[in-house]
């Protein structure tokens, strides 16, 4: 998994060189949306909890952390007709911590992810449109603290996505999407037991949208499988972990002066092990919008409710899966600073789980970006 990190942060890095400045005559290789951004902030964690992922227990009720971090990404046009297209993203970034607030030491953790993903997107004549994607992703986490300072643990990952969007019928467009994903974390000698959190997952989702450009609603329901090949569920008949979720959820998209989306989601998660099994509901909330002076203006919100069933002294979860039922808003300014550099300021707050459920951790920050685009004049 590291090798495969620095392979594709090298890759990013020598491919975009070669290719920044360059004009491509129709027919080559042309790359768009190149952007490298760099950014530092400050951070507040707060939250008492298990320190399961060090080997000295070392939490504290706070912490804080300064943080700088840069990143590029860009996408690559390999074949582009009227009725077929085939692009390579990547993306690669390094963000190194000094925190402090500990017990016995501080820590100092530098997180390197890198992604790549291969898209192929064909129109079916009178059908409509097939979108493949296939995606390889990996993460490195060196001098992983202690809670409340929650950062996600290495792994490496590989998924598959098949999309078919379908023609409007009656002014509904339907759509269905598959995917399958396999994951591997990558723990560390003091933490063998991050091996546990291995899976392996089956989805499906179908959705139906009605409405135009200014207004559109979508209705979506979904649902995954996922086994956890290193975990015992304790049940001979079935003695590996299996959880099973169902999602339904809408959302409302209008576009005229400002974009705003807002959506609803319901989660119902079982499992055939002694993890617990819980029922979730979360509301979101985007809304960008142009100020005055050409600043512009974004916000975002995700308020989410967790209920488990049954109560548990034992509740691992997958780092990941806070995400997907976490407590997360944050508003952006920015400004164009020069065609090719703009500068935007962040403030953030998040309440999520970390991987022993039912124990959450608040995060709160404030960051400023640049994102320089070299080919803009």
């Amino acid at each position: 998994m590291n090798r495969a990190i620095r392979s594709l942060a090298g890759l990013l890095v020598c491919t975009l060189a070669l290719c920044v400045g360059a004009s491509p005559a129709h027919g080559q290789v042309a790359l768009r949306d190149f952007v490298l951004t760099g950014g530092l902030s400050v951070e507040s964690y707060q939250g008492r909890l298990p320190a399961l992922t060090v080997p000295i227990v070392d939490s504290t009720d706070r912490a804080g952390a300064a943080v700088g971090q840069f990143s590029g990404s860009g996408t690559l046009v390999l074949h582009s007709t009227s009725r077929a297209g085939l692009t390579m993203a990547m993306d690669a970034g390094l963000r190194q911590f000094a925190a402090q607030g500990f017990e016995v030491r501080d820590y100092s953790p530098r997180e390197l992810v890198g992604s790549m993903d291969v898209r192929y997107r064909r129109q079916l004549g009178g059908l409509g449109t097939l979108d493949a994607v296939a995606r390889l992703k990996g993460r490195r986490v060196d001098d992983r603290p202690p809670m409340p300072l929650f950062i996600e643990p290495g792994y490496g990952s590989v998924r598959g996505t098949a999309r078919l969007e379908l023609l409007p019928l009656n002014g509904v467009r339907f759509d269905a999407e598959l995917s399958g994903e396999t994951v591997n974390y990558t723990p560390p000698q003091v933490a063998p037991h991050l091996d546990l959190l291995d899976r392996r997952l089956l989805a499906a989702e179908a959705g139906a949208e009605w409405g135009g450009e200014e207004y559109s609603i979508r209705f979506h329901a979904g649902y995954s499988s996922v086994r956890y090949p290193e975990q015992r569920s304790f049940d001979p008949r079935d003695p590996f972990r299996g959880d099973d979720a169902v999602r339904v959820g809408a959302r409302l998209t209008v576009d005229r002066v400002l974009f705003a989306r807002l959506g609803v989601e319901g989660t119902l998660n079982r499992s055939n092990s002694r993890r617990p099994e819980y029922n979730a509901l979360s509301a979101t909330a985007l809304l960008q919008a142009p100020l005055p002076a050409e600043f512009n203006l974004q916000f975002f919100a995700m308020l989410t409710g967790k209920s488990y069933l049954h109560r548990s002294p034992f509740a691992r979860l997958v780092p990941g899966e806070e995400a997907d039922n976490a407590s997360v808003a944050f508003v952006s300014l920015s400004h164009p600073l020069t065609p090719a550099l703009d500068g935007a300021l962040r403030v953030g707050w998040t309440r999520a789980e970390t991987e022993i459920g039912n124990a959450y951790f608040q995060r709160y920050g404030a960051t400023f970006f640049l994102h320089y685009r070299p080919g803009r004049r």
